[in-house]
């Protein structure tokens, strides 16, 4: 493959990273929003309900948005080499691990939230 034709398949793979992005704000804000509204109301059954499905849903859109940024760096490693295949070392991966930790810290920020909510002494 030429330079270029890697650093589209990066340029993809990082739309579909901020695609990813997209759809965990949606996720997260409806979570927020739920918890906001009903959470205090909601049985113990009720909440871990919705808690396990969020859970779920994060678990899988942060391994997908983390695979697309590894293999967007990864890709673009490739399309800055002259010659094919002189770059298949392992990329700087610290971008990676600050999207894994970013939807990680997301996640049990939303988690905290759900707990005061329910736990409030109101």
């Amino acid at each position: 493959m030429t330079p270029y034709e890697y650093t589209d398949l990066a340029q993809s793979n990082f739309a579909n990273s901020l695609s990813v992005f997209a759809v965990i704000l949606s996720i997260v804000s409806g979570y927020l929003i739920t918890t906001y509204l009903v959470g205090a109301k909601l049985s113990r059954s009720q909440a871990s309900i919705l808690t396990i499905m969020f859970l779920l849903v994060m678990g899988i859109l942060t391994f997908a948005m983390t695979a697309y940024t590894y293999w967007g760096v990864f890709l673009s490693d490739l399309g800055r080499t002259n010659s094919d295949g002189a770059s298949l070392l392992l990329p700087d991966v610290g971008v990676v691990a600050y999207v894994a930790i970013l939807n990680v810290f997301t996640t049990a920020m939303c988690l905290l939230f759900m707990w005061n909510v329910r736990h409030s002494s109101k």
